[in-house]
């Protein structure tokens, strides 16, 4: 249900959106929203030992939607050591 988050919510009653959700789907909504309406968001996340945080101007910048990560070498020895969430990471471990 979207009666308080319309058009108008979005339009008129915010500047700026300051997003740390957990998952994809939400973030990408909230993307969307603030490109489609023209509001500013700084977007901000963790993985484990990991944090990110990125700034998107909208029609200036590139937006969380169209970002993509390279990606990673390798398994960082911090997640390895702390935080090790996939099974991958207990191969490396044992190595």
């Amino acid at each position: 249900d979207n009666t308080y988050f319309d058009d108008n919510f979005w339009s008129n009653k915010i500047t700026l959106v300051l997003n740390a959700l957990d998952n994809l789907d939400a973030r990408l909504y909230i993307d969307s929203q603030c490109v489609n309406h023209g509001k500013p968001l700084i977007d901000a996340g963790t993985l484990g030992s990991k944090g990110n945080v990125q700034v998107v101007i909208p029609f200036v910048s590139e937006s969380y939607g169209t970002s993509v990560d390279p990606p990673e070498p390798s398994i960082p020895v911090c997640t390895i050591k702390n935080f090790p969430y996939l099974i991958s990471h207990t191969i490396q471990w044992s190595k």
